[in-house]
């Protein structure tokens, strides 16, 4: 009996193509999506690392019975800084006899915003930092200055942005790429409440 021929299979050109296709096609589709979630991982750890400079602000002022300053400024387009600074003395006044608290934070394609329609954890309707006025708690640290966007906390670990205390403060953050909002539903916020101290982050449901 004579050998049986030695048949090996193989795939044809067109079936490659096809192939290719296929996985050029499912990566067209899938790449936006892991996009999506890559900015809204990178957005969550900006309002977790924002809010560990809160309570660390606030655990110094309480263990130093002084006063601290946290304050927000934009550089460039869609970069956040947040710098730190306490008093030496337990002054209100951030212009006088302070120091800086660590280094400056820099948070890329980040930006400061207004989240008022968004529905809150919390019962009392949350003042915005990003509307905050308060001139008297700018300072500057370095060559940045920090104006308005600032969040003062006291010895007893109470938190404002102006003059008068807030029942709740809230930090609005979203997305962003060349100076425009990249998704509007990619939102997150800090929230502090005023008396109590405590610093919460959430993501507002669109």
């Amino acid at each position: 009996m004579s050998p049986r021929p030695d048949i090996r299979s193989a795939f044809t050109l067109i079936e490659l193509l096809i192939v290719i296709a296929i996985v050029a096609v499912l990566s067209a589709l899938t790449l936006p999506a892991f996009n999506s979630i890559q900015n809204a991982g990178g957005l969550t750890k900006s309002a977790n690392d924002i809010a560990g400079i809160l309570e660390q602000a606030r655990a110094y002022a309480m263990a130093q019975n002084t006063y601290t300053w946290v304050g927000f400024r934009k550089d460039g387009a869609d970069t956040l800084i947040v710098g730190v600074i306490a008093s030496k003395t337990g002054s209100t006044n951030p212009a006088a006899d302070v120091v800086p608290l660590g280094k400056l934070a820099r948070f890329d394609n980040v930006q400061l915003v207004k989240l008022a329609n968004s529905p809150a954890p919390a019962a009392p309707t949350p003042d915005q930092l990003f509307g905050a006025t308060d001139s008297t708690l700018t300072f500057t640290t370095g060559t940045n200055t920090f104006s308005s966007q600032v969040i003062r906390w006291n010895s007893r670990g109470e938190a404002r942005i102006s003059n008068s205390l807030s029942r709740l403060i809230e930090i609005g953050l979203q997305d962003s790429a060349g100076g425009a909002i990249r998704n509007a539903s990619n939102k997150a916020a800090v929230q502090i409440g005023g008396l109590s101290g405590t610093v919460i982050v959430y993501r507002p449901q669109p």
